[in-house]
């Protein structure tokens, strides 16, 4: 015989009845859920028959999940129920008394009971919070934002590009630079009135704006105030032949996000170029000393780790590098000029750090090599 699970929808789900069914026999799904209707119909009158409350909501569709293995079949059966806690609890009494599914032998056993409403009050908790951890409530700009927004918009129509670079209004007129890393940079300074600044943005800056260098009398180089701004004031140093001041952002900020009161306190503190390359860099904070220890000398460190291994004379020193294995050392202190013929040798060895008085202008400098210029380059 056919059963049909159908009935009316059901009212709304209190609870979820579970249970687990062993079964000594292959059977197929029809065939449980048909003893399920007929051995409990009639038990406690039309009220509780499971059939009659199916058809008006009471209970809901009875789904029967089944595995059949070595003639045995085995499953879940899930009965959704609109009662009352009294009344669910008589269906899943009910629902256990059916002891034999077609000619087998057939045990069913209530494995719990489920508040649906409470299960479905955590999914909707657990939705909340990912809610609130990922929408984004769109806020009202302030007066603040939006002058800062009509701002940038104007400003970039004010700077100019200068063979690869970007340079202020007044850069090629005035008589001092303020040379920065990137375009942000030069628009933050035009943005509050500082017009004679230039970027430099690549390794290699163009000979028309070297030749514009060579005319300034005065040349500030405004760095960040991280590590990148200590690197960038190297690449500084290595390709433009004069810097005069230094001045670095706060520690920690771009100078790009500066605001004015902190622009115009980084430049009134600016530095002497040959003070402020002394300033201590993590990386090169163990050799301090040997530095102060060779300058005047005439004389070159030559060290791994922080031992010194050779001790020579800067004229000394290529044929000294010629002679010693890859790897042997690491670093080299110099009271000397940093030149390319230098930078090529070391890199042949293995050395990753260069301290000298200063950078001849180079034509390639290694991607993870540092040159650290105590004075400016000639």
């Amino acid at each position: 015989m056919n059963i049909s699970n159908e009935g009316a929808e059901i009212r709304y789900t209190k609870y979820i009845l579970e249970f687990t069914m062993d079964i000594d026999g292959n059977v197929e799904r029809s065939d449980i859920i048909g003893a399920v209707f007929g051995q409990t119909e009639g038990l406690f009158g039309p009220t509780f028959d499971l059939r009659e409350m199916a058809k008006t909501g009471k209970i809901g569709r009875i789904e029967v999940e089944i595995k059949s293995r070595d003639r045995r079949t085995t499953g879940i059966i899930k009965v959704p129920s609109s009662l009352d806690i009294v009344g669910t609890s008589l269906i899943a009494a009910m629902i256990e008394t059916v002891d034999q599914v077609g000619p087998f032998r057939s045990t069913i056993k209530l494995k719990s009971i489920k508040d649906f409403r409470e299960e479905k009050l955590k999914a909707i908790v657990s939705r909340a919070k990912k809610i609130l951890e990922s929408w984004k409530i769109e806020k009202i700009p302030a007066v603040e934002d939006v002058l800062k927004e009509l701002e940038n918009h104007m400003v970039p129509r004010q700077v100019k590009e200068l063979n690869g670079i970007t340079i202020g209004p007044q850069a090629l007129s005035s008589n001092e630079i303020i040379l920065v890393e990137g375009r942000a940079d030069v628009i933050n300074l035009v943005k509050y009135g500082i017009e004679n600044v230039a970027s430099i943005g690549g390794g290699k800056i163009p000979d028309r704006v070297k030749e514009l260098l060579k005319n300034k009398k005065k040349i500030i180089a405004f760095l960040d105030g991280d590590r990148s701004g200590y690197l960038n004031l190297k690449k500084l140093a290595n390709i433009v032949k004069r810097i005069d001041y230094v001045a670095f952002a706060p520690e920690g900020k771009e100078v790009e996000d500066l605001k004015p009161e902190e622009i115009f306190e980084a430049l009134k503190n600016l530095k002497p170029f040959e003070e402020a390359a002394k300033i201590e860099r993590p990386e090169l904070k163990p050799y301090l000393n040997y530095v102060n220890e060779i300058v005047g000398t005439l004389e070159a460190l030559l060290i791994k780790g922080e031992e010194i291994i050779k001790k020579v004379s800067v004229g000394e020193l290529i044929d000294t590098l010629n002679d010693i294995d890859k790897g042997e050392i690491d670093t080299i202190i110099m009271d000397g000029i940093i030149t390319q013929r230098l930078v090529d040798l070391a890199e042949q060895k293995g050395v990753n750090i260069i301290i000298g008085n200063r950078i001849r202008q180079l034509a390639r400098v290694p991607e993870n090599m540092i040159l650290y210029p105590l004075k400016s380059g000639d």
